[in-house]
């Protein structure tokens, strides 16, 4: 619509300038609101077309897939996945808790069986990104008290050198002799 075309029907009419100031005023605004309104359909043209390009790779065969889809198989594995990864990094803290319990000088079986019976514990420890214990005095100090008994840790080690065993005689014995040093008849 143009301005020229409705002065020309409107010649004559008394206020034939402010109708047409209202009807473009109202035309332009209508023009506006449409051309909003393409722009906001656009643009939900483009991102359903990029939401269907996302669905492209489903095939007649995977959507079958997707309806033989079993819920409670699917909260099964999920079930299964997070017992799994539990396991795992129960597996990690006891390798750490029988490297402590080794360092502190128990044997393996005892440390094994200490870790059933401190099984909170050994949850309890926390590990770094090096794989050892950051709270390891705290996980040992409980048991060290409770367990002492248990621990085998032996020196091993000869005579100091400056301190060398005095040498004892060695006396031939024999089964007379030693009777007799038990009698008390030898000295």
């Amino acid at each position: 619509m143009k301005r020229a075309e409705l002065e020309a029907k409107l010649q004559g009419i008394e206020n034939a300038k402010e109708i047409i100031d209202f009807v473009m005023s109202e035309n332009g605004k209508d023009i506006e609101a449409h051309k909003a309104a393409k722009e906001k359909a656009e643009a939900e043209i483009k991102e359903l077309e990029t939401k269907l390009s996302e669905f492209a790779e489903f095939t007649p065969e995977k959507v079958a897939a997707f309806k033989e889809f079993n819920p409670e198989e699917y909260e099964m594995l999920k079930k299964f996945k997070a017992d799994t990864e539990t396991a795992q990094e129960f597996a990690k803290k006891e390798d750490v808790a029988m490297k402590i319990l080794s360092d502190k000088g128990f044997g393996a079986k005892a440390a094994k069986l200490i870790l059933k019976a401190e099984r909170d514990s050994v949850n309890g420890i926390e590990i770094d990104d090096s794989g050892t214990a950051k709270n390891a005095d705290e996980f040992f100090e409980p048991i060290g008290k409770n367990y002492a008994d248990f621990a085998t840790q032996t020196e091993q080690g000869g005579a100091q050198a400056a301190t060398p065993p005095a040498p004892t005689a060695q006396k031939s014995e024999t089964l007379a002799s030693a009777v007799a040093e038990k009698m008390g008849i030898l000295k």
